[in-house]
């Protein structure tokens, strides 16, 4: 499950890439109206996430219980919950809130080509709701490959479109930024067509003969109630990133840079574990809905072990190669040896940060998301009190915002484990023997016997 995740993940980061390349050689402004943009597809990921992590969880659930045709019936509603909240991004988009977010950029130059440029992707940050929800769905039945296969497909479209609306062919004028963002429209509208397929037809095996579709309000409820927690887990990481770059402003552009490099390769080399993370939801949920409490304990012990081994190596290679790291992205000696101290001391909580990863996924297998939130927001207390009480004395430095890190860190992995460690208890106590559904394992519905057998 994890290795299509992670590479899928590698690929997806691609996008924004290949359209800041091309962009680049429109100028300063195109560069700074593009990456203006990034409040707004932080606000849509969010509704992705939303209502795929509650999808993920509430279908890997049915799925282990042996409730196919409410799994179907799960997956419909997130599905049509997704289109709604696709057409209401885009309907906000063209009546004012392209306009609202491109105003981030320095400039009415820069704001001009910015909000050209979410004109042209704003249909394709909508399908982007829709392609969560399909994703978290074909992992919640044990498929990981559909939606790598539509990003391999399509990263090469968006590469070969992005140009030639940007810059035009002989006879035709290029579209600028909007045609930056026309191209990955185009190229998204296409992984959509296919992730959907693979999940429609996915699906299509569960609960035979067809069944009368009826809106229930009901789970809808238990989409959002499970997944709203985790949306905004999502936005409280970006407050803290922001809160970062904020204290490290205050210490010149050097150290600032330092810091956004740093962050960079941090964000990188948290792949594996991520991947691993978001491999482990949709098997622990099988079990929790099968009641074999047992088997999501060694799920947990064997993501754990897996991303604790992943991420001390990670930890060695900052320390020994930091430097050759870090001398990818500046050329500035001074920059870059702030970069290696604050990626290096950083690197301390990397196993922390595995720990929260797979803490998190078993909180939101077990539908338990409002705990992940409860340990984020420690987090986030954690680091801004003191940080604003050394802002305030002019005190603030770059050992202090790695220390007060590391900490905060420190404080929510404490949090999720107990959240952990107490939820795994609880349901041991009083959950009844494991379902028969559960006799085959995760490893049948991989191989899509389980919802034929139905």
């Amino acid at each position: 499950m994890s290795i299509p995740i992670g590479v899928g993940i590698v690929i997806q980061s691609l996008y924004l890439l290949i359209d800041l390349f091309f962009v680049s050689r429109l100028g300063a402004d195109a560069i700074a109206g593009v990456t203006s943009t990034a409040t707004a597809a932080l606000l849509i990921s969010m509704l992705g996430q939303l209502l795929g992590i509650g999808a993920v969880s509430l279908i890997g659930q049915a799925l282990g219980a042996g409730k196919y045709a409410q799994a179907r019936t799960i997956f419909i509603h997130a599905g049509l919950m997704a289109i709604v909240c696709s057409v209401c991004v885009v309907a906000a988009g063209y009546m004012g809130g392209g306009r609202a977010m491109s105003g981030f950029a320095s400039g009415e130059v820069a704001q001009g080509m910015g909000e050209s440029y979410l004109y042209g992707c704003m249909p394709g940050l909508a399908l982007q709701i829709i392609i969560s929800v399909a994703t978290f769905g074909l992992r919640a039945a044990g498929e990981p490959y559909g939606p790598l296969v539509a990003q391999c497909i399509c990263v090469p479209i968006n590469l070969v479109l992005a140009p030639l609306l940007i810059f035009g062919v002989p006879g035709i004028t290029g579209l600028g930024t909007l045609g930056a963002g026309m191209a990955t429209t185009l190229a998204t509208s296409v992984a959509a067509a296919i992730i959907l397929y693979r999940a429609v037809d996915r699906y299509r095996h569960f609960a035979q003969p067809t069944i009368t579709f009826r809106w229930e309000s009901v789970i809808a409820r238990r989409i959002i109630s499970v997944g709203l927690p985790a949306g905004l887990e999502t936005l409280v990481i970006y407050v803290y990133t922001g809160l970062m770059y904020w204290a490290a402003a205050k210490l010149g552009a050097q150290v600032q840079a330092a810091v956004g490099i740093g962050l960079m390769l941090i964000q990188a080399l948290f792949i594996p574990a991520v991947s691993v993370a978001y491999g482990c939801v949709p098997l622990a949920a099988y079990y929790f809905g099968a009641n074999d409490i047992g088997k999501v304990k060694d799920i947990y012990a064997v993501s754990l072990a897996m991303v604790v081994s992943t991420m001390l190596c990670l930890t060695a290679g900052c320390f020994l190669w930091g430097s050759a790291m870090v001398s990818l992205f500046s050329n500035d000696s001074h920059v870059e040896g702030k970069a290696v101290y604050f990626l290096t001391c950083i690197s301390l909580n990397f196993v922390t940060s595995g720990l929260i990863h797979i803490n998190g996924s078993i909180l939101q297998a077990s539908g338990r998301t409002t705990w992940s939130l409860l340990a984020i927001c420690t987090r986030l207390a954690t680091f801004v009190i003191p940080l604003l009480f050394v802002v305030n004395l002019n005190k603030v430095t770059l050992q202090w915002l790695c220390l007060l890190s590391n900490f905060a860190f420190l404080s929510q992995a404490i949090v999720s484990s107990y959240a952990v460690s107490f939820i795994i208890k609880r349901l041991m106590q009083i959950t009844p023997e494991p379902v028969a559904a559960a006799s085959m394992g995760f490893d049948a519905l991989l191989m899509n016997k389980e919802g034929r057998r139905s």
